[in-house]
């Protein structure tokens, strides 16, 4: 029997819980997926707009941690990590939410800074196997309250950098607007090649929009087909969204907003192709801790 994992990622809009099976084969590990819960609270909506985060959301995020550590002893887990971003980040009380999860739940979430968000991503991604080491990659990472962008040349990851830059703070409008010219001008800066052969996008905006294009199994995604189909979804109300396309709420109102963040990122590269693995921070939690213990 393998080992079994979970993970806790608060995010700006959603939280997620994740629990896998490990299991060694002579081929190298198969990470098996038990279960898979996104719970949208979108704390992105107070940290972002008032500095902090409402009780009634608070009380929300105890709850789900207590839920986590009854599923943790349910699904008997050898081992544990639990993370936040963006909004912990931002909230004025987030520091104090994350000690009352420790004093309730005994759970102990670290606050991640982006860069390490970027890190966690990075490794898991290349642990699949699919990357290949002689090519080079953007990194394009899109969450509600920032956007990590690594760059890689022949297997080396060269940059990296996170930026304040959300599809939850250009929902609510208060997204800064020089935001955008810092991530586009420090791509063109950094970046070594001319003509970098992929991107790979990370984020649920992006694996919805991939779904939608009908694509799978890293299939490529080109830019033109993803400006495409962001101005098809950018004609249709959130309800039509919603109905049409059979999109979640939370996600349905941030969909556009997401896809335009790796399209700018995608032309400030001047790269046409991205990859889309369809794994997450939650992902990556799990397989470092496999690294780490293995």
């Amino acid at each position: 029997m393998g080992l079994i994992y979970a993970s806790i990622d608060i995010g700006s809009n959603a939280i997620r819980l994740l629990f896998e099976q490990v299991y060694e084969t002579k081929k190298g590990p198969i990470f098996k997926k038990l279960s898979l819960v996104r719970l949208p609270v979108r704390l992105g909506e107070d940290a972002f707009v008032k500095d902090y985060i409402s009780t009634k959301k608070a009380q929300k995020v105890l709850h789900i941690a207590h839920s986590f550590k009854h599923l943790c002893e349910v699904f008997e887990v050898d081992a544990y990590l639990a993370t936040a971003t963006s909004a912990m980040r931002d909230a004025k009380n987030g520091g104090k939410i994350i000690q009352q999860i420790k004093d309730e739940t005994d759970i102990d979430v670290r606050i991640i800074p982006g860069e390490e968000e970027a890190s966690i991503l990075y490794e898991s991604i290349f642990n699949t196997g699919k990357i290949d080491s002689n090519k080079s990659y953007v990194f394009i990472d899109v969450g509600g309250g920032s956007t990590e962008i690594n760059l890689f040349e022949n297997g080396v990851r060269e940059k990296w950098k996170s930026f304040n830059l959300g599809t939850v703070r250009l929902k609510e409008g208060i997204q800064n607007p020089d935001e955008w010219g810092r991530m586009e001008k420090w791509i063109k800066k950094n970046i070594k090649s001319e003509n970098p052969d992929f991107a790979v996008g990370t984020g649920g905006n992006i694996n919805k929009i991939y779904k939608l294009c009908g694509l799978g199994d890293w299939k490529i995604l080109t830019r033109d087909v993803l400006d495409a189909k962001i101005k098809e979804l950018a004609t249709f109300s959130q309800k039509e969204l919603i109905e049409k396309f059979e999109l979640k709420s939370d996600r349905a109102d941030v969909i556009v907003e997401g896809g335009e963040i790796y399209l700018r990122a995608m032309k400030a590269a001047k790269v046409k192709e991205m990859i889309v693995p369809k794994v997450g921070l939650s992902d990556g939690l799990i397989r470092r801790m496999y690294l780490e213990g293995r």
